[in-house]
């Protein structure tokens, strides 16, 4: 028998997930079902100053700004091949867009396809259910097989409306640093310290890590595919976020994969118990924004696109405050 992908507490939490909140016959759709009127009207009370912000990195396409992108990764790939002796594999992400121009006399016609990868470490986008599996299903149970053909969590989120209220911890405040490191990850006990409101069932976690001042400050996040510790946050913080019943979580920096087996703590939650991740949420700016307003709340919006099949899709969450 191979081994499990699950750790043994994950599969605890999986386990308890499915006795407490399945039922038998209709597919679970995860934290977004803990997303009902009141957390909405939760959210709707902590719109005072009617301000709004955008949680999304801007998706980069002009050639020349992805030129230069695409130099700086190139160097960074040469740098860690001269360190590790080993391939560094690129990070997912990519976006194509393909933009046609037409001028007829005086008038001007723009149109233009686009074609995406729905994850990486580059680009806002929310995972759905079928991002991550176990023993050949999604969690739900939907087989794995339904995204060849009728997968529908993503439709299903959209329609069911995913807007409730926002908790910001601000991670770098509470530990008095500027970012979070690798060699630190994010724990139980400091969201514990960054929680200045309690929780309720369904309310958005927005997780700010100072991925913002890291980059700022010219070191690049390493892609998922690199199997060694990054900021992020660690297995403790994934128990605590499990415990707390969120309805979606915004992050910048996503697992720290400081285990030996450099295992997605946070994002195997998906599978245990259908966590809504919303990855690269730009949350620097948030995050200043509800200190300068004297908050750590707002409602948080996010409609993604319903497109049937999609294992995930690019998003701009909103924060209003």
């Amino acid at each position: 028998m191979t081994e499990d992908p699950l750790a043994p507490w994950l599969r605890a939490i999986a386990t308890k997930h499915d006795a407490e909140r399945h039922t038998a016959g209709t597919q679970c759709r995860g934290s977004v079902a803990l997303i009902d009127e009141a957390a909405r009207l939760r959210g709707v009370a902590e719109v005072r100053l009617g301000k709004a912000i955008s949680l999304e990195r801007e998706v980069e396409t002009r050639p020349a700004q992805l030129a230069r992108l695409a130099e700086a990764a190139a160097e960074e790939k040469r740098q860690w091949q001269a360190l590790a002796q080993a391939e560094l594999p690129d990070g997912h992400g990519s976006v194509d867009l393909q933009v046609k121009v037409g001028l007829y006399g005086r008038s001007a016609h723009g149109g233009d396809v686009i074609s995406y990868d729905a994850h990486g470490v580059h680009n806002t986008h929310m995972d759905g259910l079928a991002h991550l599996g176990t023993d050949a299903t999604w969690h739900g149970p939907i087989p794995v097989e339904n995204s060849r053909t009728d997968e529908d969590t993503i439709v299903n989120w959209a329609q069911h409306g995913i807007a409730t209220r926002a908790v910001l911890l601000d991670i770098p405040a509470a530990r008095g640093t500027d970012w979070v490191t690798a060699d630190q990850p994010v724990t139980a006990d400091d969201l514990d310290a960054a929680l200045t409101v309690p929780l309720e069932p369904g309310d958005a976690l927005l997780i700010y890590q100072g991925r913002d001042r890291f980059e700022a400050a010219g070191h690049r996040y390493t892609p998922g595919a690199v199997f060694q510790a990054r900021p992020g946050i660690g297995e403790s913080g994934a128990k605590w976020i499990a415990a707390h019943d969120p309805g979606v979580v915004l992050w910048d920096f996503h697992d720290a994969r400081s285990n030996p087996r450099f295992a997605l703590e946070v994002h195997s939650l998906i599978f245990a118990i259908g966590l809504c991740l919303i990855d690269n949420s730009l949350l620097g700016p948030a995050a200043a924004a509800l200190r300068s307003a004297g908050t750590a709340t707002g409602l948080l919006v996010a409609a993604p696109t319903a497109i049937h099949r999609s294992t995930g899709v690019l998003i701009n969450p909103l924060l209003l405050y």
